[in-house]
């Protein structure tokens, strides 16, 4: 496991949290602290991911790669405890039982940590809630035309769009949207 900090001036905060996080550079002040974490294991991102949220640092959303890895920024402000889930699978369908499970333990989607042979998904609750407070939605297909329909069609049962990842399957691709709403 290879584990980098990074302390990053103020120019640079601006630049690299303007293009993932909109907003949230100018609720900054000072220098902002970066954590980087990657590896070849899933459960060893695990039990660091956990180390660094336990030290104040939560993952920068935006995140997504053809590597096991995280970024993480240390809040400058008190934070909540959380936990952090991590879920791996090569199969659309597992991932959507996988989250329907955590989020009956009080995960929600927090982003993608990886994608490749298998799509790494990170799921984040406040320590201690271990309820229900979100329902979690894959939309799956293989033709990219027909998410529009399905997105709207789920919108109008109040979910909305938190992230999105691909899956490479025997076929080809399955484009897969990841979708959340309260409750349920």
């Amino acid at each position: 496991m290879r584990s980098h900090h990074v302390t990053v001036g103020p120019i640079a905060m601006v630049v690299v949290l303007g293009t993932l996080v909109p907003g949230t550079a100018a609720a900054q002040s000072g220098p902002a602290d970066y954590r980087m974490l990657d590896t070849a294991k899933t459960s060893t991102l695990q039990k660091e991911l956990q180390a660094a949220a336990d030290s104040g640092y939560r993952l920068v959303s935006g995140q997504g790669s053809w590597v096991l890895s995280a970024i993480l920024e240390r809040m400058t402000e008190d934070v909540q405890p959380v936990d952090y889930l991590l879920l791996a699978t090569s199969k659309s369908g597992t991932m959507q039982k996988e989250m329907d499970s955590a989020s009956a333990q009080g995960y929600r989607f927090a982003g993608v940590l990886g994608i490749g042979p298998q799509v790494i998904l990170a799921m984040q609750r406040t320590k201690g809630v271990t309820a229900r407070t979100h329902s979690q939605r894959l939309l799956a297909t293989s033709r990219i035309e027909t998410m529009e329909k399905e997105l709207l069609a789920h919108a109008a049962k109040g979910f909305r769009f938190v992230g999105q990842t691909v899956f490479e399957g025997f076929l080809g691709p399955e484009y897969v949207a990841i979708l959340e709403r309260p409750g349920e």
